[in-house]
């Protein structure tokens, strides 16, 4: 069905496209800049008394096909700037070419233009939002490079409706509109780019923020877009080549202010460093860059872990102190050749690595409360305990390379056509995961005096007794090693062409497209232990094997036994591909002169196929060899209404899926005999589906100023969540979890952005000063249902009625708002940007009872950052982060009601970085 479909769908866009060249028309394209030459992207332009209209690319350049011979007025207008009018010739069969120089409309004091690049680079990205029928936000270099934000993830945090969780500190995955990152998609240049995880779900900490060139979210979906991108999709545009030659320098370096109590001699510095040049040959038809960034940190912290019985006892006090050292680094070089402002081809190649060095000194108490029978009992005194210490050493590696050629066609007759082939491979390696294991047992007597909940790793203990590597209750190795070797590749095709074509005394296009995506992913993993022949003992409060990996010589100079594969990572290696053939028709309708609607479906058929290597108890059972498939027709429909150039309401409605991850669809068990947990997929899954709806009201001014406000929902069928089940298991509990589709979750809310610069006020240092703020609320609910098995006194398996909960959706704040305050002044080259970020607490984890549910306590974050230009290419700056040193929390139970228990706490400090940028 899918194959006839899309023959269906080019024929006719052949057809039509035929229809057109049978006509002698001309095309009027050209370049829009201001004074200085700067381009100006995303404005409107159209000729005066007729249908013919359009909007600029992102370098500026504008094209209309077409248009009968004759004599016509072309107008552009633009954010920020003097509207422009301009005569011009068509003639059959040519294509005229236009140079449109437009004015800023500001003040001016001395002779001097207000405007700088942050300005530009903000009219750039309100230019693109108020033209779009779709409801989106974008953000330009030249904005997000005032603040301090240093990867993919704390670039996005300022916009509204976008809220970050963070990785030793750094911001990593994010949430759109209280849509968790699963739902979400991630793309690089339009192309949908791999996490290199097991879910689908990526962290953008490793995507360096300089390499890129503006921030496109887009919140509702069109029928051109991937159907996976229920809660929004990101878009990651990579800086193409300049239009005169062009090199820009920066270099920083700065520290860290953590807490560090055993550090392992990375330091508390950072360091961070940039370059790019660019150029075009032969009469500006080649154009070529090169970018690169280099950022070093090294950060520390101490986490505090705190697990407790059905009592609320304390059962595990658990330390951990981290030490990491974070290299992120890319690299990007591209290229174009522009035959004539109508045909232009592309190619570009970038690479982005980042590596996770990280040293783990774990210490846990773990307190038992028994009866006279020997039995563990909620509540009471605590009995006695034992002590567990252990020390990881682990290296982390993600590297995405991403190869993209393509190019794009512009005829006299208005047929426009463009394609894409791209290939990304993303690898994710572990290879020298180890981690040694000492343990010892001990009286309660030790421990008088002292609260169970302050124990630390040098806390003073009243004993003698040694930890001895394997030693302790429980303890079954010494020494674990962990190899893990993920990797993800993506090949895609898509190409799309656009038919003019008149519809109520308006020209307007049909554009439909094809995509193949085939996506797959090899993940390879080993876990070996060993218990050590000799005694091997360390004294508190000590930690051995700091740094020592089973890759060096001191690790075979240890007294180990034979190393034992085991089951658990055995049953973790897979190969899993999917298959995407994607189809879609749609038109731009302009039904009147300020009332427009995209209305459009897409097809697509998945198929999946995987292949997994079966085992139990470490004995080969079987090889799984299996296909499935499925297709969704999604349409949807965006519309705005324009009360004039400046002021629109936006509505949509529009339908996308959420596929299941790979691994939740290969049959398999996960076992993890240490935690005593299992992972059991479930092949049966079916993709989720949401409808939403969205409304927006947007108002912009003549000096960027705007005021947007809005409201969402989205009901989604089959949302894929994690049950969890109970059992024993030679006599012990075990923790089962599998993946299944649940009923219906809803979410509801709305949204508020305020921008306005006061640069018209009149008053010294005030007309300099800009403000900017965005609030996000969002309410959800999900539909939960479990299994009532419980265990009773005796350890046996109770089984009870399935337990129905509603709760919030996972990760989805309720409270999002941003509040920016700057100061820019050109004539002085001062810059103040203050940055606020509050983000309300996300529930991320799901227990068998509400009190026993799991959630991120709220963030406040307060950044600053400041530059001084002299003679418009060199700068000096500064930028901090952090500065309310805020802490990270995790509770037991609703943080919004009473009765909340702490269960985790970890702390960075403020990070401060000066340094310096060259511009020619």
């Amino acid at each position: 069905m899918n194959k006839v479909y899309n023959l269906m769908l080019f024929m006719t866009l052949m057809v039509m496209g035929n229809m057109a060249w049978a006509q002698e028309l001309g095309r009027i394209s050209g370049r829009l800049t201001d004074a200085q030459k700067n381009e100006l992207s995303f404005a409107q332009i159209y000729l005066k008394d007729t249908k013919f209209n359009t909007v600029s690319d992102i370098s500026g350049k504008f094209s209309m096909g077409g248009i009968p011979e004759g004599n016509y007025t072309l107008i552009a207008h633009y954010i920020g700037y003097e509207d422009t009018e301009l005569a011009c010739t068509v003639t059959a069969g040519q294509t005229t070419t236009l140079e449109v120089a437009m004015e800023e409309n500001v003040m001016q004091l001395d002779g001097v233009m207000v405007y700088g690049d942050a300005s530009r680079g903000q009219a750039k990205a309100l230019n693109e939002q108020m033209n779009s029928i779709s409801i989106k936000n974008v953000v330009s270099s030249e904005q997000f490079g005032t603040m301090p934000d240093r990867n993919g993830a704390e670039a996005l945090q300022r916009i509204p409706g976008i809220s970050i969780d963070r990785n030793r500190g750094e911001g990593a995955g994010i949430q759109i509109r209280g849509i968790s990152s699963e739902y979400n998609q991630m793309q690089v240049n339009g192309t949908p780019m791999p996490g290199g995880e097991d879910s689908r779900g990526g962290s953008l900490d490793f995507l360096a923020a300089d390499l890129m060139d503006n921030i496109e979210v887009k919140k509702t979906l069109t029928p051109d877009m991937d159907g996976g991108a229920i809660g929004g999709a990101v878009n990651f545009t990579m800086k193409d080549a300049p239009e005169q030659l062009t090199i820009k320098a920066s270099t920083s370096g700065g520290k860290n202010f953590h807490v560090d109590e055993y550090n392992a001699g990375h330091g508390l510095g950072l360091q961070q460093h940039n370059m790019f040049i660019g150029n075009r040959f032969f009469d500006n038809k080649l154009g070529v860059l090169v970018n690169g960034s280099y950022y070093q940190t090294n950060r520390g912290t101490e986490l505090n872990q705190y697990l407790i019985d059905d009592a609320d006892s304390l059962t595990q006090k658990r330390y951990n102190d981290y030490d990491v050292h974070r290299v992120r680094y890319g690299y990007s070089a591209a290229t174009d050749y522009r035959f004539n402002d109508n045909h232009v081809i592309r190619a570009s190649y970038s690479r982005n690595h980042y590596q996770d060095h990280r040293i783990r000194r774990r210490a846990d108490f773990n307190f038992r409360r028994l009866d006279e029978e020997g039995d563990q009992i909620d509540g009471g005194m605590i009995t006695d305990y034992d002590e567990v210490r252990e020390v990881q050493n682990r290296l982390k590696q993600t590297q995405m390379d991403v190869y993209q050629i393509g190019g794009e066609h512009k005829f006299n007759n208005g047929l426009e056509f463009d394609y894409k082939y791209s290939h990304i491979r993303t690898a994710v390696t572990e290879p020298d995961g180890t981690q040694y294991y000492f343990g010892r047992d001990l009286n309660v007597n030790d421990i008088a005096g002292l609260n169970p909940w302050d124990l630390m790793a040098k806390t003073p203990i009243a004993t003698d007794v040694p930890l001895s590597m394997g030693g302790g209750v429980g303890q079954k190795q010494g020494v674990r090693i962990d190899e893990s070797y993920n990797l993800e590749t993506d090949n895609s095709f898509v190409a799309n062409a656009k038919i003019p074509f008149d519809f109520m005394g308006s020209r307007t296009f049909l554009q439909g497209g094809y995509k193949m995506w085939h996506k797959s992913k090899d993940k390879t993993a080993y876990r070996h232990t060993a218990d050590p022949t000799e005694d091997i003992n360390i004294y508190v409060p000590d930690f051995f094997y700091e740094g020592i990996t089973f890759r060096d010589q001191a690790f075979h100079d240890l007294p180990l036994g034979e190393f034992k594969t085991t089951n658990s990572v055995l049953n973790n290696n897979y190969y899993a591909a999917e298959m995407i053939n994607a189809s879609y028709l749609m038109a731009d309708l302009p039904w009147t002169s300020k009332f427009n609607t995209l209305i459009g479906a897409r097809f697509e058929h998945t198929t999946n196929h995987y292949i997994f290597d079966e085992y139990d108890d470490g004995e080969f059972v079987q090889t799984l060899d299996d296909r499935s498939s499925y297709m969704n027709i999604l349409p949807s429909i965006n519309a705005v209404y324009r009360f004039d150039s400046k002021t629109s309401l936006k509505a949509a409605v529009t339908q996308g899926i959420a596929r299941p991850s790979f691994t939740s669809l290969i049959p398999r068990e996960v076992i993890d005999e240490e935690g005593r947990t299992m992972s059991i997929s479930n092949p049966d899954l079916k993709p989720a589906t949401a409808t939403n709806l969205d409304i927006i009201f947007e108002k912009y001014t003549s000096n960027m100023g705007y005021f947007t406000a809005g409201a969402f929902a989205k009901f989604i069928d089959g949302q894929i969540v994690s049950t969890k089940e109970y059992h024993m298991v030679d006599g012990l509990p075990w923790e089962i979890s599998k993946p299944v589709n649940a009923d219906q979750a809803r979410l509801f809310g709305f949204e508020v952005a305020y921008s306005k610069k006061f640069i018209d006020s009149g008053t010294p240092v005030i007309q300099w000063m800009s403000v900017m703020a965005n609030y996000t609320f969002t309410w959800s609910e999900q539909t939960i249902i479990r299994d009532g098995n419980s265990i009773d006194d005796d350890g046996n398996l109770v089984v009870g009625d399935p337990i129905i909960r509603k709760t919030r959706m996972g990760n989805s704040p309720r409270d999002i708002f941003n509040l920016g305050l700057t100061y820019d002044n050109p004539n002085n080259g001062l810059m103040i940007s203050l940055s606020g970020n509050y983000r309300a607490p996300l529930l991320i984890e799901m227990a068998d009872r509400e009190e026993r549910d799991v959630y991120f306590s709220q963030q406040f974050h307060l950044d600053l950052s400041a530059a001084y230009t002299f003679n418009n290419n060199f700068t000096v700056f500064t930028q901090m982060n952090n500065l309310t040193n805020q802490m990270e929390r995790e509770v037991f139970g609703n943080p919004y009601q009473a009765g909340h228990i702490l269960h985790q706490t970890e702390q960075y400090g403020p990070t401060i970085t000066v340094g310096a940028r060259f511009e020619f």
